[in-house]
């Protein structure tokens, strides 16, 4: 059945190829929701959730150029596979 209003919880959005640029808002809200909480003096909270912000998005690229070279090279290397 086609409905012409949008359920969110029901009917997801196609978004199966760009799955990982969600992070980028997650990662957003998350730094404004804890900042919002841990944050002492709200004069510096702007410039605490961009420094959060970018601190998430950078370990977490990080992270991911560090597990592709253990699995592309590493991996190989310690576990030969024969062919």
């Amino acid at each position: 059945m086609i409905t012409l209003a949008y359920t969110p919880f029901i009917d997801a959005l196609p978004l199966h190829e760009a799955w990982f640029l969600l992070i980028v808002p997650m990662t957003i809200f998350l730094a404004i929701g804890y900042k919002a909480v841990r944050c002492s003096n709200m004069k510096h909270y702007p410039k605490e959730v961009v420094i959060f912000i970018v601190q998430i998005l950078g370990v977490m690229a990080l992270l991911a150029i560090g597990f592709t070279i253990f699995v592309n090279v590493l991996v190989p290397m310690i576990a030969p596979m024969s062919s």
